[in-house]
């Protein structure tokens, strides 16, 4: 195998953890897999509705202060509208695109959220 001149030399990465899982049910494969498993949740929950509504990988913004502040408003919005869409009648057919077009739209029931206290339908 070809490797350039300057690339750097392999490393061995150890990493240690705790489980309460009981031993027959802890050996590294299984470890892994709970890992990997657990990682994979975060991915498609988060991640991929920033990236595929909000395209966050292709932001923009550098600036390394202000892009945490994007990702937090991103957040927010996530949660406003998951906690919108359980009010919903039929919420299976509510997602983030229409939660944004109804906030787009609707900007004074949007500014409520904020200002008054939530009362569910």
């Amino acid at each position: 195998m070809w490797t350039p001149a300057d690339a750097p030399a392999p490393t061995i990465t150890v990493v240690y953890g705790v489980s309460s899982r009981p031993a027959d049910q802890a050996s590294p494969a299984q470890l892994l897999a709970a890992g990997r498993e657990h990682w994979a949740t975060i991915e498609t929950g988060s991640h991929h509705r920033r990236d595929r509504t909000y395209r966050e990988d292709q932001s923009p913004v550098r600036n390394p202060n202000a892009t945490p502040c994007y990702a937090a408003l991103r957040c927010l919005a996530i949660f406003l509208c998951v906690q919108h869409k359980r009010a919903q009648r039929q919420p299976k057919k509510y997602h983030l695109p229409k939660f944004l077009r109804d906030c787009a739209h609707h900007k004074s029931r949007t500014i409520r959220w904020f200002t008054h206290a939530y009362r569910p339908p």
